[in-house]
């Protein structure tokens, strides 16, 4: 993958976040006022640009626009641009003149000082360049071990001292052994800053000194590490330690992990610090020199098919190098090419010919086969089918005996059931019909003499009734 395709994927979220969120706004305007100016700026400020970078973006838009004649809020894309391009200036890559270069490394812990460090040392390695590594974070017993690792990976040196031990001292000590062994490059390594530990601080500046001694005359980059993540509270961090430090670059790392990468400009405007390195990914490649141009060109999602360039390139250059003796060459090779092609169709033919000779002569004896192998099938299938049938013949057997049984059972049962149920119903029906009689009897005898009683009491009243 190219560096210009690295840095586009690394701005994606960028791109998505702040260069589509200008489009969509400069969309839903259909005229240039100043209504969509206060949009565009505070469009900006939400992506990370800054605030003062924001306004002076905006006057100058203001002015191009009354300039050019302008009047489509489409076109204003292109002079964002144009502007923001001419905020980055000219590209300013290491500076790496003398032997031995000494190049500091500043910066909080977190914002990826070890690694930028051992990703340098793999590149300058790779160039053929001699390093030595100065473990001057004696605050943080891990970031010696970790450097240890880096420097062991890309075969470079490393000069350290016992945790705790005064960084200056380790300093002193790499540039003066790199200048005995011939060294190209000094790398230095420092402890994690911020602006209230004072006393790191003023062990920066003392660094400082050491170098500007001990190092006089040689090239000495203070490259300045900033997670791009954290925003505005980088270009703030960026000016607390220009305070303290010559800072001459800035190393932003985690571009491709944040939607915040309109940083970069805010930086070179409101700072005049330019971005020297970035950091596109987590691969040990991925530490690209800051190009502006392709910065901007991602950055505006402007296409660009590098691998067509340089196809057009070579495709000018081969095409130099061919001389008359090649062109005959070449046509001898298409005379050649197009004799063969010729004699192609009658060799295919033939081989048709034979191909369907040999089919027609297999057909029959695979049809053969075929039919023997049907039968062969049919066999099996009808002999499979006989002991299925008997399989089932007997199971049917089985379960029509079992049904008898059980029938023969029931029938048995039910025979018994009914005699005990004849039985019972007898018993009961003379038990019944014997109290049946008894309470007929007695009931026969309360009638009589409940009829004589009133016959008596009918002829004493009557004779009442006949003597009146």
């Amino acid at each position: 993958m190219g560096i210009i395709q690295k840095i586009r994927d690394g701005l994606k979220k960028t791109r998505d976040n702040l260069m589509k969120g200008l489009r969509r706004m400069l969309g839903s305007f259909t005229k240039i006022d100043e209504e969509l100016f206060e949009q565009l700026e505070e469009t900006m400020i939400m992506g990370d640009m800054g605030a003062e970078t924001a306004v002076e973006i905006c006057d100058k838009l203001r002015d191009m626009v009354k300039e050019r004649g302008i009047t489509d809020p489409n076109d204003i894309m292109g002079l964002i641009q144009e502007i923001t391009a001419g905020m980055l200036g000219e590209d300013e890559g290491l500076d790496l003149s003398t032997k031995p270069s000494v190049i500091l490394v500043i910066g909080v812990n977190g914002a990826g000082k070890t690694t930028t460090i051992g990703k340098l040392c793999h590149q300058f390695k790779n160039d053929g360049k001699r390093v030595l590594v100065a473990a001057a974070d004696t605050f943080r017993a891990a970031a010696i071990d970790q450097l240890q690792v880096w420097t062991d990976r890309s075969g470079t040196e490393l000069v350290r001292h016992a945790e705790g031990s005064d960084p200056a001292a380790v300093v002193f000590d790499a540039i003066t052994a790199a200048k005995a062994r011939g060294c190209d490059v000094v790398i230095c390594d420092t402890a994690g800053r911020l602006h209230n530990k004072k006393n790191l601080m003023q062990e920066l500046a003392k660094i400082n000194r050491i170098i500007d001694r001990e190092a006089e005359g040689c090239a000495k980059e203070c490259l300045l590490v900033l997670d791009a993540t954290t925003g505005q509270n980088a270009v703030n961090q960026a000016r607390l330690f220009q305070e303290v430090a010559p800072i001459t670059g800035i190393v932003l790392t985690k571009l491709d992990g944040t939607a915040k990468g309109g940083i970069v400009i805010s930086i070179k405007n409101e700072l005049n610090i330019p971005v020297k390195l970035i950091g596109v990914g987590e691969g040990i490649d991925d530490l690209q020199p800051f190009e502006a141009k392709s910065f901007i060109d991602a950055l505006f999602d402007r296409e660009i098919d590098a691998s067509a360039e340089d196809s057009d390139a070579d495709t000018e250059d081969v095409s130099e190098d061919i001389t008359d003796e090649d062109t005959e060459d070449i046509a001898d090779s298409y005379d050649d090419v197009a004799e063969e092609t010729a004699d192609q169709p009658e060799e295919t033919a033939d081989d048709t010919g034979r191909i369907t000779e040999e089919i027609a002569d297999d057909t029959p004896d695979f049809i053969s086969e075929t039919e023997d192998d049907s039968q062969t099938i049919n066999i099996y299938a009808q002999d499979d089918m006989q002991t299925a049938v008997m399989t089932i013949a007997d199971e049917n057997d089985v379960l029509t005996e079992a049904a008898d049984d059980l029938t023969a059972d029931i029938a048995e049962t039910a025979t018994e059931s009914e005699e005990e149920i004849t039985e019972q119903i007898t018993g009961v029906t003379e038990d019944t019909a014997e109290e049946i009689t008894e309470e007929t009897g007695e009931n026969t005898e309360e009638t009589a003499a409940e009829e004589e009683e009133p016959k008596k009491k009918k002829g004493f009243f009557s004779f009442f009734k006949r003597k009146k």
